[in-house]
């Protein structure tokens, strides 16, 4: 295997690996030799990501948890660490929301199950690695925010751009904490990825819309997050803390 960012060796927790980036990023992770814990809600698509893994030579384990619960976040953890006494990246996909909100539309009974998912479990998720990688005086973490935290050139529900946001600074105060631990931690802006959840809320003419409004002209495939995902988690990013990679064709240029 090529010696640039190669995994072999290292211990990979990806969350929302059952679909979606979080699936191809783990399976990237696989093929370049990491062994692989699949954290999602839904156990039995974490399982089938990580059945296939397993065979096609790869090394994968799934496990069913509520990444909003920290005795079940905590556990799972602790269990990806014991299969070999590490764990050198975390890669925390998991997040997104099910429909359109504006804001005077937007449920209050909502918001907290919103921030919930996309920003409190980052930081649970957070307590329960950054022990290990703080023993092992390294790590790598992503977190995913989105194009709404950094532009409203698209729609999206309040709470969801709220708690987006606050993966945005969570990311920097987490780096600057973690970073003499030898730990880099950095986030990723995706907008408008083809994915199954995606595409389920989008009608045919905002997709065109979309097409037409990004410069590359056409939606975001998986695969192409998860060679992001994969860089920032590299050996090789090990200078690159603290920062959030926009992914989005060109959407919006900051």
């Amino acid at each position: 295997m090529d010696s640039f960012m190669n995994f072999e060796g290292q211990d990979v927790i990806v969350t929302g690996g059952a679909t979606g980036v979080g699936e191809a990023s783990a399976r990237l992770f696989a093929e370049r030799g990491a062994s692989v814990a699949i954290l999602d809600i839904n156990g039995e698509g974490a399982e089938s990501v990580a059945a296939e893994v397993r065979g096609g030579g790869g090394d994968a384990q799934a496990f069913e948890v509520d990444l909003t619960d920290w005795d079940a976040t905590r556990a799972a953890v602790e269990a990806a660490h014991n299969r070999h006494g590490r764990i050198d990246v975390l890669a925390h996909v998991a997040g997104g929301f099910p429909e359109f909100f504006g804001l005077l539309d937007c449920p209050l009974e909502t918001w907290d199950p919103m921030v919930a998912s996309n920003m409190k479990s980052m930081f649970i998720l957070l307590k329960a690695v950054a022990p290990y990688m703080m023993e092992a005086r390294y790590g790598r973490v992503v977190c995913f925010s989105s194009l709404a935290a950094r532009s409203a050139v698209n729609p999206n529900p309040p709470h969801y751009t709220a708690a987006k946001a606050g993966v945005l600074g969570l990311t920097r105060q987490v780096a600057g904490e973690l970073g003499p631990h030898g730990i880099t931690v950095n986030a990723i802006a995706p907008a408008n990825v083809a994915t199954p959840s995606t595409m389920a809320i989008r009608k045919p003419e905002r997709i065109r819309h979309i097409e037409e409004v990004t410069p590359i002209g056409r939606l975001c495939q998986p695969e192409e997050v998860a060679a992001a995902v994969i860089f920032l988690c590299s050996r090789e990013a090990g200078y690159i803390t603290g920062v959030t990679l926009d992914i989005n064709g060109g959407a919006a240029m900051i």
